[in-house]
């Protein structure tokens, strides 16, 4: 059968959506904290963060591209270039983990604010140190999207094939079981769970024109559902944004909570939203808000462009180039800054450093030599 390829079509919100999400996490790994900057970023301490969003953009993709307009290429040319991406994924994580390891390790500086170092059980000799980070048992923190990201893709094969055949229902059990299992059992292996987030997407991706279709044929109810998830998105995330740095409101003479309640509260709510195992409530929660945020950004599509295209398109368009390059950026700047009690200081240098590393992206040797 010959292969055909349907239209391309950029969906612009989703490149917005994506540069946003890449810049919230490089200022939560940055931490200078407090600053103007954290009523964007929650300090990565949400009930939701951006990591999540990224993960299912990128499930959102391989559905659409690779399940939706892919849907005729066959599958094994589809599974060499997923595997091929898998292991350049697998070579960068590798890599760039080594090389976070070392400066931190060899850079004088501060380290508090550095990914943590591996725990004894992968650095009882360097053999096994090398061993743990070849398999990517070990991955550092700000680089560890690639390791889930290379597992995902390395599976997506399978999820390509179960639709192909019509076996969706199958597929879906098999993603609800592997996450089952994981929490049943407690296996240490969060791919298990964030599997659910990127192959949850992919099955939206893979029917996302016919849901647009849907919703465009019937006005009122897509403007009920913008409108809706919008406003739920943004009420939770400021009950969300109280409830983890509500501590200086609740201490306020003026407050109409007690230390106490807000203190049992919290250790009722932040279960519920846990990452560590990656609840189900969370999972759902991560959905809503990514729904909510592409709605919203497709509201404002427009003036965002005009006003904030030049920076977040360019982290959208090149987003794993963003993400591989502020692991290793970041190292030098926490090594040889630290943050200041000064709220707007800290603002200047996270805004600063987000823009520096817009600027690298232009370079065309990181261009070049950096994964898209």
């Amino acid at each position: 059968m010959p292969k055909t390829v349907l239209p391309a079509r950029r969906i612009v919100e989703l490149d917005l959506l994506r540069g946003f999400f890449i810049i919230v996490i490089i200022l939560d790994h940055l931490q200078f904290w407090p600053s103007p900057l954290q009523y964007l970023t929650g300090q990565g301490r949400l009930w939701v963060s951006a990591a999540e969003g990224f993960f299912i953009i990128s499930g959102l993709l391989i559905g659409y591209l690779r399940a939706y307009k892919g849907a005729r290429v066959p599958l094994k040319e589809l599974s060499v270039k997923l595997i091929k991406r898998a292991a350049t994924l697998w070579i960068w994580c590798v890599g760039i983990t080594t090389a976070v390891l070392a400066l931190t390790l060899y850079l004088p500086g501060d380290v508090s604010l550095l990914p943590k170092l591996p725990d004894t059980e992968y650095n009882s000799s360097l053999p096994a140190l090398a061993g743990n980070i070849l398999t990517m048992n070990y991955a550092s923190d700000w680089i560890y999207f690639l390791r889930l990201y290379a597992i995902m893709l390395a599976c997506t094969p399978i999820f390509l094939w179960c639709v192909r055949k019509k076996h969706t229902l199958l597929f879906i059990a098999l993603m609800l079981g592997a996450y089952l299992v994981s929490l049943v059992f407690g296996i240490d292996e969060p791919a298990l769970q964030w599997q659910v987030l990127y192959f949850g997407a992919a099955l939206v991706g893979w029917k996302l024109e016919a849901i647009l279709s849907w919703l465009k044929a019937r006005p009122k109810i897509r403007q009920t559902v913008v409108i809706g998830l919008i406003a739920t998105t943004l009420s939770t995330m400021v009950l969300s944004y109280f409830m983890v740095h509500g501590w200086s409101y609740v201490e306020s003479p003026a407050t109409s909570i007690s230390l106490d309640t807000y203190v049992s509260l919290r250790a009722n709510v932040d279960p519920i939203f846990s990452n560590n195992p990656m609840v189900l409530s969370r999972i759902l929660l991560s959905f809503l808000w990514f729904s909510g945020l592409l709605a919203l950004f497709h509201v404002i599509r427009k003036p965002l462009e005009r006003t904030l295209g030049w920076l977040l398109l360019t982290f959208g368009h090149a987003s794993l180039t963003a993400y591989c390059l502020q692991a290793v950026v970041l190292v030098f700047i926490v090594k040889f800054m630290e943050p200041t009690d000064n709220f707007w200081l800290n603002g200047f240098v996270g805004a600063s450093v987000v823009l520096v590393l817009w600027s690298l992206m232009k370079v065309p040797l990181i261009q070049k030599l950096l994964p898209k």
